[in-house]
Parts: structure tokens; C-alpha cells; sequence
């Protein structure tokens, strides 16, 4: 069985206020709720031995950390903003941690990069952006609400991206 690579940001585990700052997408009425169903999001598609790039801005709050636990295959995480907590927190849980990380020619990021840096890569996939995007279609937001809570196959992201060229 192939190792399938998956992308995500933005999940924000434990935050008591993104549902109150992202209704639409985020439509829960506690972060229980709301954490229980990202959590089986995730593992509807993720399976034990996937990559999971995740784009910073995992949690808040270190009761969150348990979180991961639960959740299917090999994490990598793309420091955001507000992934403050000491990085011995994160190691326990992702095997790969950095600022940036290129990947099949784009470069992933939580915050979009300058574009001036496109002529060094085919697409920034980033997060922090939540509901909002930029226009530039070599800018990929994969913030929770822009893939239905759901990680997605960096595949289907570079077929949707080779479709716009």
C-alpha cells in the first residue's frame, strides 16, 4: 500500500472561540464537539501509515495536545503563529517539525510567502487565512474551512492547480 501524503492547517483543536469567529464552516455549538469531529474527519481519510502535513496552528491549549493522539498517520507540522507552546510539546506528536518545507516543487508554509519567491517554486500551499483566499491561483489556502475540516491529498491539490495553468 502506497504512502498517500495529505495536507491541513489550521485545525485550531481547543480553541474555545474559532467557532464563534468561523460559524459557517465551523457550525458547533463547544469545542468538544468541535474537536470530536475534526478528529473523525481526519480519520475518515488518513490512514495509519499516511503523511499528514499539517500548517501550523494546531491547538490551543496544552490539554489539546491529548488530541493528537488520536489522530491517523505520520505528522509532520509547518510552524504557524500561534503554535507557541516549546517544541518538545510538538515532537511528542509530529516526527518532523520546521518554518517552511518543499514539497514536489511548491513550497508549504502557514503564512502565504512574498510573491517575488514564486520564480523558486510552482505554488505556496499555506494556511492562515482561514475563509479568506488570494487571488493568485499559485497561492493554495488549505485552512480547515477551505477543505471541509477535512485533510486533503496533496494529488488533488496539484491536479487542481495543473487544471488552472
Amino acid at each position: 500500500m502506497t504512502n498517500r501524503i495529505f495536507i491541513i492547517s489550521d485545525t485550531h483543536f481547543g480553541h474555545k472561540k474559532i467557532c464563534q469567529f468561523e460559524p459557517v464552516a465551523r457550525p458547533f455549538s463547544t469545542v468538544q464537539e468541535h474537536d470530536d469531529e475534526l478528529v473523525h474527519r481526519w480519520n475518515s481519510v488518513v490512514r495509519k501509515h499516511d503523511t499528514v502535513w499539517h500548517l501550523g496552528d494546531v491547538l490551543f491549549g496544552e490539554d489539546s495536545f491529548d488530541i493528537l493522539v488520536r489522530l491517523n498517520g505520520v505528522k509532520k507540522l509547518v510552524m504557524g503563529n500561534h503554535d507557541s507552546y516549546p517544541i518538545e510539546r510538538y515532537a511528542q506528536h509530529f516526527s518532523q517539525i520546521c518554518g517552511s518545507a518543499k514539497v514536489r516543487d511548491c513550497i508549504l508554509t502557514h503564512i502565504p510567502i512574498h510573491p517575488n519567491q514564486f520564480y523558486r517554486f510552482k505554488a505556496n500551499i499555506h494556511g492562515h487565512l482561514h475563509s479568506n483566499t488570494l487571488s493568485d491561483p499559485r497561492y493554495i489556502n488549505v485552512s480547515a474551512e477551505q477543505l471541509n475540516l477535512t485533510p486533503v491529498l496533496l494529488d488533488t491539490i496539484l491536479l487542481k492547480l495543473k487544471e488552472a495553468e
